[in-house]
């Protein structure tokens, strides 16, 4: 504590006296300090070192008393932005009228790392006989923070009300403000076209039934009254007869009034009416119906959303079916639970109908067995799919079906002669003792004929059988016969209409003991569609492979592992190799110092067999057999899971033709330059010409004229002297024809005062009288602005150019030159009124060559020129050079 100044000497009672009186003072002042619940400290202010602390500055900081110690002020001070405090700042805090230093705002570090927001008080003090301050901080972390918040929620506050105008004035609903006398205040744009109002000001301020008829309008006043009166809000549909509509309306009161959200909900109401009406015809449809009717999720367990009344077949009510989720999955047959739901999931991925049959356990335990028919449906609405389905109960069919079953294993097994009846197609039998060929009507209809007796198959199947495989068929008849070997084949049959047939035929015989055949029985299959199946695949694949090997381009066959598999005759020709040498070998090793672009770097979907992307372009060199590199254009496919197609392309032609194209470019650009330079020099030297002989010649001839007629006019006769005076006027516009030929071929303003100062005088020369104003606005600043020579001069005659095309093409009445750049740079437009460029004329064509010598003069210079339709009407043409190019 702070060691209270040395006063007069006094005696030694009252130096014992003042001692004890000091000695308790600092007790109290240290109890104090010590039980003070905020945060105090006392640093030395010449080192800045910590003095002392208080129990709650070391509870709140982290540190042990002897730790904070060893600190200064400087390690726990930080400033709002989080920077350690310098010794300047630490006495800048402002001193009170009472020398207490004024509460600041600041942030402590902690000893975990962190920092708080604390309010510091401060005092200056002896302590210990050293110059000290005593520090109390107040924790203010919570308080910064919960302001931080309120800022943050203000800024959010008016981020929402903007984004609240923003819908209010975009939304969709016609919205609507009636005070509380039922009196328009507000109206948005769908409001006023579902009220058939052009604008607000017809109903602000009008009382809402004065506009409309109240007579059909009962019920939006009777939700209006009701919503003023109650103060709640009201949400209704009414339909207001003389626009004949339906209108949802949601009302929402305030003391101040109503605010009403409306929508024309005309079709919805007769889409429902329709909907209502054709689902009225399901439900009595599907209510009379013998079958169940259900709808289902398209997931397992397929619970149920909608079943037919007819579910009473199995012995329940609607609600009891459709209150238990898994209804349908328990009452499956065990053997018949898998079965069903696997193919169900299989069936409805897909997408197609599907059929199925199982058994249910009704409610007294018994088995039923049902059809179901079934398929999904993907609502366009985007509402979630679902199963439609219909079950038919076939349990009595089964049942006879079953005993049909029982009856013929019965004959089966008393005749094993019929053993293979059960087999596929239509069973026969031969009588081999009595030569008797039974066979079923199913297999003479199936050819188109009338069944034919036991004893007239011989002639009628061998003028049926295909003449190749009768011999066969007779051929393997006897070694079954004689050898005892299976008997199955297939052969030809011509059918009533001539068309040929293919029959699987299988049998097997029975001997007696003597080892003689006496029996026979088999069944006849129809495998004419497979057979015609095979054939169009052979084609096909007959087809593929003759247009794969007679391909224009190269093509690979790759699978993933980039293994050629397979490649046609002109990869081998275009790569130089031969026979099967490419076959087998690595893409990396055709690829010339680069990486495959697939399989591994496609898109997932562009693997897809059935993708519908369009196939994948790159360009590869290749390195031929020979070492020489070729340049190719790849077309990349996925032809199924595990092979790739890449189709080679040479582009050593192309890429020729535009290294050809290019040097043609570059050699046209540079005579072209060539060109203008030597039209440049033509003019100066032709201007020259004019000026220094033909003028200088006229000038000459013209003065030597006057001056004869002014020396001897007066006795020259009438006749000549009148003849004198004409030739001096012709002299006179002889030579100012002379100037304006020279103006044109070489602007005398463009060579002594710059480009600004010749456009100038070019626009203040175009004559008035052809109706067309030509204005120059120029930039501030390049009046006097100097470009090289040669750019003035290609833009001088590139907008001379472009004023005499809008004049007599064009037929504008205002052309406006703008002037625009610095010193490196030039921009030059010439902007018309007029009728605009025909599309052909913006390249230039045939017979009009000034649009080509306008874009040549730039190529010259190195400029970008364009000629663009203005989009009120009119054209623009733009000159815009810069000095390190264009």
């Amino acid at each position: 504590m702070p060691t209270p100044e040395r006063g007069p000497p006094q005696k030694p009672k009252d130096l014992s006296a003042t001692r004890d009186a000091a000695w308790a003072s600092e007790q109290q002042c240290r109890l104090l300090f010590d039980g003070h619940p905020q945060p105090i400290w006392v640093f030395d202010q010449s080192n800045m070192r910590m003095l002392a602390v208080n129990a709650a500055a070391i509870t709140r900081y982290g540190y042990s008393r002897e730790e904070f110690l060893q600190l200064t002020v400087l390690d726990v001070r930080r400033t709002l932005q989080g920077e350690r405090l310098t010794v300047a700042q630490v006495d800048q805090d402002v001193i009170g009228p009472n020398g207490l230093r004024l509460t600041t705002r600041w942030q402590h570090a902690l000893k975990d790392g962190n920092v708080m927001d604390v309010e510091v008080t401060s005092c200056d003090l002896l302590w210990e006989g050293r110059a000290a301050r005593l520090v109390v901080v107040n924790d203010v972390t919570e308080r910064t923070a919960m302001q931080r918040q309120a800022e943050q929620a203000m800024r959010e506050t008016s981020t929402v009300r903007e984004l609240l105008d923003h819908v209010i004035h975009r939304v969709g609903d016609a919205i609507i403000a009636l005070d509380k006398n039922l009196r328009f205040t507000y109206l948005n744009a769908p409001a006023l076209r579902l009220l058939q109002r052009e604008r607000a000001e017809q109903l602000v301020g009008s009382y809402i039934w004065d506009e409309y008829e109240l007579e059909h309008g009962r019920a939006f006043h009777s939700a209006y009254t009701r919503a003023l009166r109650n103060q709640q809000s009201e949400i209704f549909e009414a339909f207001y007869a003389p626009w004949d509509k339906w209108i949802e309306v949601r009302v929402f009161p305030s003391p101040e009034g109503l605010s009403i959200f409306c929508n024309d909900i005309t079709e919805r109401k007769l889409f429902e009416r329709l909907l209502l009406d054709r689902e009225r015809d399901f439900r009595l449809l599907a209510e009379h119906m013998p079958a169940m009717i259900y709808r289902a999720s398209v997931e397992p367990p397929y619970h149920a959303l909608y079943v037919s009344p007819s579910i009473q077949i199995l012995g329940y009510t609607v609600q009891s079916w459709m209150a238990d989720p898994m209804a349908w999955t328990q009452a499956l047959h065990p053997d018949d639970r898998e079965r069903a739901l696997g193919a169900l999931s299989e069936a409805y991925v897909d997408g197609g109908d599907h059929q199925i049959q199982y058994r249910l356990r009704d409610a007294q335990g018994q088995w039923r067995h049902f059809r179901d028919r079934s398929r999904r449906i993907d609502p366009t609405d985007g509402s979630p799919a679902y199963v439609q389905g219909i079950a038919l109960d076939v349990t009595d069919l089964v049942e006879s079906e079953q005993a049909l079953r029982a009856s013929e294993a019965s004959l089966r097994r008393s005749e094993q002669r019929y053993r293979l009846a059960a087999a596929s197609g239509q069973v026969w039998d031969w009588d081999i003792a009595h030569d008797r060929l039974n066979l079923s009507p199913d297999f003479w209809a199936q050819l188109g004929f009338e069944p034919m007796p036991a004893t007239a198959y011989s002639s009628c199947l061998g003028a049926l059988i295909h003449p190749e495989d009768l011999i066969l068929y007779r051929n393997a008849m006897r070694r079954h016969l004689r050898d005892r070997k299976p008997f199955v084949m297939e052969v030809r049959l011509s059918d009533a209409r001539g068309a040929w047939r293919w029959l699987h035929v299988q049998g097997q015989a029975e001997w007696n003991d003597q080892g003689w055949a006496t029996f026979m029985a088999g069944t006849t299959v129809d495998i004419s569609p497979r057979k015609k199946a095979e054939a169009a695949l052979r084609e096909s694949e007959a087809y593929r492979r003759k247009l794969f090997e007679h391909l224009a381009d190269g093509v690979l066959l790759i699978d993933r592992d980039d293994r050629i598999l397979d490649a046609n005759p002109q990869a081998l020709n275009m790569l130089g190799y031969t026979g099967e040498s490419l076959l087998n070998m690595s893409l990396q090793a055709l690829l010339a110092n680069q990486e495959p672009t697939f399989p591994a770097t496609l898109p997932v979907d562009h693997l897809q067999p059935q993708s519908p992307h369009p196939s994948t372009l790159t360009e590869w060199n290749v390195l031929r057999r020979d070492g020489t590199v070729l340049p190719v254009e790849v077309s990349i496919r996925a032809l199924d899971a595990e092979r790739y197609i890449a189709v080679l392309r040479d582009m050593s032609d192309r890429r020729a033709a535009q290294q050809a194209l290019l040097t043609h470019q570059l050699e046209l650009s540079e005579l072209n330059q060539r060109l203008m330079k030597q039209e440049q020099s033509t003019t100066q030297r032709l201007a020259q010409a004019l000026h220094d002989n033909l003028g200088q010649s006229l000038a000459v001839a013209r003065l030597n004229l006057e001056a004869v007629l002014i020396s001897e006019g007066a006795t020259l006769p009438a006749a000549l002297a009148a003849q004198c005076q004409r030739l001096s006027q012709v002299l006179a516009q002889a030579v100012l024809d002379v100037r304006e030929v020279l103006a044109d071929l070489r602007p005398p303003l463009l060579e002594e005062l710059g480009l600004a100062a010749a456009l100038d005088n070019e626009t203040r020369a175009t004559p008035q009288t052809l109706g067309t104003d030509v204005l120059l606005e120029i930039a501030e600043g390049l009046n006097r602005q100097r470009w090289p020579t040669d750019v003035e001069y290609c833009a001088f005659m590139v907008v001379r150019e472009a004023i005499a095309n809008a004049r007599l093409h064009a037929r504008a009445s205002l052309i406006r030159v703008l002037l625009g750049g610095d010193g490196s740079r030039l921009m030059v437009d010439v902007i018309d009124d007029g009728a605009g460029m025909p599309p052909d004329m913006s390249q230039g064509r045939p017979g009009h060559l000034g649009i080509v010598g306008m874009r040549e003069r730039a190529i010259s210079i190195g400029a970008r020129f364009a000629i663009i339709a203005e989009p009120g009407g009119g054209t623009r043409v733009s000159l815009n050079w810069g000095a390190s190019g264009p």
